[in-house]
């Protein structure tokens, strides 16, 4: 039987259940929803949304949104539909258990003015495959592939609105083709050092479903100084 932890993130705190063993969030949804800035009455869609831990951080920054998460794996369909619950967003946050790549206008009635997802994000060839199913479905594209959750995305979001991914730094020319085949042009991207002085492991990119846009690269995030410890921007990641 899968057992949970209940743990707390902000001040005021929000309240997260997420499996004790199984797949459970990292530093990049936190990453990736300090970059969302939705207007209000703005739907969001967030693509593999896990626990919920990105719906619930937009939802309770912002009161005025609705936000629909839609994730493949029961176990954690039902935690991120018990966390909006938990934190009284169940209002404005609807979960879905669904595969995307089965996501049908009958799920979705009206198309997002912003989507968002933390993709799996190693290769379904490459890496070590994690023998829990749960952690690999996650990590690596085994049910899922960029190029498939962009194509997804494109029919889900309304012409002008935006798709924000935290990716793999490396794989970002795919990354930006995938985008521009299915009508999308980046407008915004950030590369993320995790370590002081190392290359940028992720990188955040927002593309907008119109026609070609001029695109700004914004100063790197580091999130970690010399001396390890967290900087300013890391820091402000936590703060609702």
């Amino acid at each position: 039987m899968e057992t949970y932890t209940a743990d707390t993130l902000f001040d005021p705190p929000l309240t997260i259940f997420q499996p004790k063993t199984g797949y459970r969030f990292s530093l990049d949804p936190l990453i990736l929803a300090a970059h969302i800035h939705p207007a209000p009455g703005d739907r969001i869609i967030d693509m593999g949304c896990g626990c919920g831990i990105i719906c619930l951080i937009l939802g309770a920054r912002h009161q005025d949104i609705e936000i629909t998460g839609v994730e493949i794996q029961k176990e954690l369909a039902f935690l991120a539909e018990k966390n909006a619950v938990q934190n009284r967003l169940d209002s404005r946050i609807h979960i879905l258990h669904q595969d995307i790549r089965n996501l049908s206008g009958t799920k979705i009635t009206q198309p997002a003015d912003i989507i968002v997802s933390n993709p799996p994000y190693k290769k379904k060839a490459t890496g070590r495959l994690n023998p829990d199913t749960k952690k690999a479905l996650a990590r690596h594209e085994i049910t899922l592939d960029i190029a498939a959750l962009v194509d997804k995305a494109a029919l889900f979001v309304k012409p002008g609105g935006q798709l924000c991914l935290i990716f793999p730094a490396p794989r970002l020319e795919e990354l930006i083709l995938c985008l521009t085949s299915a009508g999308f042009h980046p407008h915004w991207i950030r590369f993320v050092h995790f370590k002081p002085a190392a290359p940028a492991e992720r990188v955040l990119v927002s593309a907008v479903k119109s026609d070609k846009v001029s695109c700004t690269t914004h100063p790197p995030l580091h999130l970690y100084n010399p001396d390890r410890t967290p900087t300013e921007d890391h820091l402000r990641l936590l703060n609702l």
